[in-house]
């Protein structure tokens, strides 16, 4: 997934949805443990290695349903500081969610990329 973000800007909030994939019964225990999880969003420069952001507060929001019947949908998000777009560059963010269920670490499928130009 790539984000691009202008250098020295706060805004587009950097935003994932959080994508069950139904398989088992896990996702009722997950849905329950992400009320009280510690979501945290670490970066870190591409060509480095070297951390840009190193376990900052990130959030969970439940996206507001429409039709009744369709599945909650949630969605973890992080809002940028001065600080963090300062540096222009490409870098690898995760977001780490912690629960009584472990560590996830997301994305798991392919890398984020937050791009700041």
């Amino acid at each position: 997934m790539e984000f691009f973000i202008r250098q020295n800007s706060e805004l587009p909030i950097l935003k994932m949805q959080v994508v069950k994939d139904g398989r088992t019964n896990a996702n009722k225990v997950f849905d329950r443990d992400l009320d009280t999880a510690t979501i945290r969003f670490s970066m870190k420069n591409e060509l480095n290695g070297i951390p840009k952001i190193l376990m900052n507060n990130a959030y969970l929001t439940e996206k507001t349903q429409m039709n009744p019947d369709s599945p909650i949908e949630y969605y973890i998000y992080y809002k940028w500081g001065s600080r963090d777009t300062n540096t222009k560059g490409r870098f690898v963010g995760e977001f780490h969610i912690v629960n009584s269920m472990g560590e996830l670490i997301v994305p798991i499928q392919e890398n984020l990329y937050i791009n700041i130009v």
